[in-house]
This record gives structure tokens, C-alpha cells and sequence, in this order.
């Protein structure tokens, strides 16, 4: 578990195995020339490295962010820190001879409450409140299918396929990068991997986000995961003012 606050917003991050045998999940917390900056990235199953490919993602966008905030703006540092994971994890996939892939989804925080977000596979970033939910979009197969209006998303939670991804960083030498900018305006920060919001209903996450501070809603955030028998890891990032 990882608490800190800083200049009125208080988060906390916590990563749990699961049911697996290792966690390959990774996440970053930090505050970059005035800007908070949070992640979360899932290395894919079935592929070799995962958590390495993870942790690759992780520390790049750290090293873009820290170099690139003083003089870039948000939406640039985002495609520039997901373009140079996307080819070091190619590159390592290249001279290794290995397929590591990995799911990340990245969020900058400026002062005032704006909210920049990029999203490659389908870890998650959402703006929780009391009336509303608000997510990105997966890169995923099922997605498509609920887009589309083929499924529900609740139908979705339960569909072979959801595993599916149609873009992950590492496994071509491009990889299209989904930018969203929002206002958290009294909204709760939450980030995860689908070890959480592929198991545990949007209600339920809404009402533990809710429900107390960033470190006590992390901790119930893994039990409801635990609870649904998630069979993935599980990583969530809280945060709020």
C-alpha cells in the first residue's frame, strides 16, 4: 500500500496478486512540475515478460513526464512517453526474441483539476461522482461488441472474448494511443487494471470510492475483487482532494 498527499490531493495505490502466481501489473505515483501523474499497467498473460514489459512502461512515462512537463503540454508528453514504451518494448521483444506486451493507462492532474488521460489496452482511468461514472475506453474486442450495441456491459463483465485486446504496447513497431481530457471537479480519480472492473460492477465501484479516503477504498476496492473471484491481478490507484 502506497498513501501520500500532496498539495490537497490525497491518493493511495495498492497492487494485489490475485489468483495468479506472480503479479505482473505495475503502477507509478508522482508529482512533476506542478502536475500529479498516476499509471497503472498490466502485462499481458500468455505472453512471456509481462512484468517487465509493465515495469518498462511504468518508467518511461516517469522519465518522458519528468523531462518533457516543464515545456510540453500534457496530450504531447502522453503520446511521447506511450510511443517511446511502445518501441523500447518492441525493441526488447526484438533482441530477445520474445512477445511482451503490456496495457497501460496514464492520467496528468494539473493544479486547477484537469485531467489528461491516455489509454493503450484496457486498464482503466475513471472519474467517479455521485450522479456519474465515467471511464475510458478499452482496447478491446468486447468493447467493440458494446459500442456497437451487440452486448450490454454487463454482459460484457461475463464474455469469453474480454481478454481480447486490439492494441497493447510492445507488440508492433506502432501503436495507436487514446487521448481524453476531462475535469475532475470534485470527482474521484481511479485508476486499474481489469483485474478490478472486468469482476466488480461500476455501481459497487462507485459506492467504495465514495465511501471513504483513498487508502480505505483501495483496500475494500481489492476485497470486492477478491470477493468476485477475480482471477487477475488487481492494481488500483485512488485519488481525491
Amino acid at each position: 500500500m502506497q498513501v501520500k498527499e500532496r498539495s490537497g490531493l490525497r491518493y493511495a495505490a495498492m497492487s494485489d496478486t490475485g489468483g495468479r502466481d506472480h503479479n505482473e501489473d505495475a503502477f507509478f505515483t508522482g508529482r512533476v512540475d506542478g502536475h500529479h501523474v498516476f499509471a497503472v499497467a498490466d502485462g499481458l498473460g500468455g505472453h512471456a515478460r509481462g512484468e517487465v514489459a509493465s515495469r518498462m512502461a511504468v518508467e518511461i512515462l516517469a522519465e518522458v513526464a519528468g523531462e518533457d512537463l516543464p515545456k510540453t503540454e500534457p496530450p504531447r508528453v502522453l503520446e511521447r512517453a506511450f510511443e517511446r514504451a511502445n518501441a523500447a518494448i518492441y525493441a526488447y521483444n526484438r533482441e530477445n526474441g520474445l512477445n511482451a506486451g503490456t496495457t497501460l493507462s496514464a492520467a496528468i492532474v494539473a493544479e486547477s483539476g484537469r485531467c489528461w488521460i491516455g489509454t493503450v489496452g484496457d486498464s482503466r482511468t475513471h472519474i467517479i461522482a455521485p450522479s456519474s461514472v465515467w471511464h475510458t475506453h478499452d482496447q478491446s474486442y468486447v468493447q467493440g461488441l458494446v459500442a456497437s450495441g451487440a452486448i450490454t456491459p454487463a454482459e460484457a463483465m461475463g464474455h469469453p472474448g474480454k481478454n481480447i485486446l486490439i492494441q497493447a504496447l510492445g507488440l508492433a513497431s506502432r501503436v495507436q494511443v487514446d487521448l481524453d481530457e476531462r475535469d475532475l471537479a470534485g470527482g474521484v480519480l481511479l485508476l486499474s487494471s481489469d483485474g478490478l472492473h472486468d469482476y466488480v460492477p461500476a455501481s459497487t465501484i462507485q459506492e467504495i470510492v465514495l465511501a471513504g479516503d483513498p487508502e480505505a477504498a483501495c483496500r475494500r476496492l481489492i476485497d470486492a475483487s477478491r470477493d468476485a473471484a477475480s482471477t487477475d491481478n488487481t492494481t488500483v490507484i485512488v485519488a481525491r482532494v
